[in-house]
């Protein structure tokens, strides 16, 4: 099974080595990032399952941060932990839509209780958020041509209920529909040799994919959120699970 990705976002070289080396030892898969900046970069590429995010750092503050990875709502789009020296912040952030609020100088075995905490929160949050035809599953096909991307997608979904198998080759997706029958085909806009969209519009003739919907996602920010492609139900600008799986949720439900 894959393991848990955590993005660890803080200034502080200490603090990501022995933060790091305390969340690996737990099992989960750490990618750091010292800037907001770099943060952005990561995260068009790798959605973490959830973000350890530091309040204090140059350039692009981590509040300016949150922001931009939040909805116009104030909703982030990942669960977030906020772990900083200002212990002042606390009842601030006690009224944001953040999943914690932890100081740098809390006991060390507090952070590894609270990732634990905010990962079974989301994954119980996900597992309810489908609506499941009794007695069967819904599938998702999922063509995502990075395999670890396509794997941490595939068991997402599958640890919120669904059957889901994730593919690589866009030359497979054909057959693969008409071997599984899904309920739903998630596709990545920009793929190698190829794009989502120009699947999307060849799947309309294709008749083991007549009635199916077609999600299209991509992390990229190249398209606007409200970008309209051919043969496609929804458009998702962004590639992280829990997006994925609203979206699907909401196409089912």
């Amino acid at each position: 099974m894959t393991p848990e990705c955590i993005l660890l976002i803080d200034d502080e070289p200490t603090l990501q080595l022995t933060v790091g080396d305390q969340l690996r030892m737990e099992g989960y898969e750490v990618i750091s990032a010292t800037t907001g900046e770099e943060a952005l970069q990561i995260l068009r590429q790798t959605p973490p399952d959830l973000i350890i995010l530091d309040i204090s750092m140059p350039s692009m503050s981590g509040l300016t941060l949150l922001k931009k990875l939040s909805d116009p709502d104030g909703k982030p789009r990942y669960p977030i932990l906020i772990f900083t020296a200002r212990s002042n912040m606390e009842p601030f952030f006690n009224t944001m839509s953040v999943e914690g609020f932890l100081t740098k100088t809390s006991d060390p075995s507090l952070l590894i209780s609270e990732v634990k905490r905010i990962l079974l929160k989301t994954h119980k949050s996900l597992h309810h958020s489908i609506t499941a035809t009794p007695g069967k599953k819904n599938s998702v096909v999922i063509l995502e041509d990075v395999p670890l991307l396509g794997k941490r997608m595939e068991t997402s979904f599958i640890a919120a209920g669904y059957d889901a198998i994730a593919i690589t080759d866009s030359r497979i997706l054909a057959e693969t529909i008409t071997a599984r029958s899904p309920s739903v085909i998630l596709v990545k806009t920009i793929l190698s040799g190829t794009t989502g969209s120009t699947l999307a519009a060849a799947l309309a003739d294709y008749p083991d994919a007549q009635g199916i919907p077609i999600v299209l996602f991509d992390s990229s920010g190249v398209y606007p959120q409200n970008k309209q492609f051919i043969n496609v139900d929804r458009f998702v600008a962004s590639n992280a699970p829990a997006d994925l799986i609203k979206a699907v949720a909401g196409l089912l439900g």
